[in-house]
């Protein structure tokens, strides 16, 4: 059994090229929030309200992207992530 995170969502690992070829999949960063919008838009998600802050992490600016839609199972999120 896969150990579990501190909110009880099994941990996974991935390939060094999955993360590479992950991160060049969108060449133009508005593409890539376009992809998160979108998603929270899909067919069962049912998101009504996107919220998109920005942070400072260590001197580096962050944005994260919360919608208020179903969201994903654990079991989900791990096959996603493996």
């Amino acid at each position: 059994m896969a150990r579990l995170s501190e909110h009880g969502i099994r941990l996974s690992s991935m390939s060094p090229s999955f993360l590479n070829s992950n991160s060049t999949s969108h060449t133009w960063p508005f593409s890539a929030v376009a992809e998160l919008i979108d998603n929270a838009l899909d067919p069962g998600v049912l998101a009504k309200q996107i919220w998109i802050d920005v942070f400072d992490e260590a001197g580096h600016l962050c944005l994260t992207f919360t919608d208020n839609g179903s969201g994903m199972t654990p079991n989900k999120l791990h096959k996603m992530l493996r």
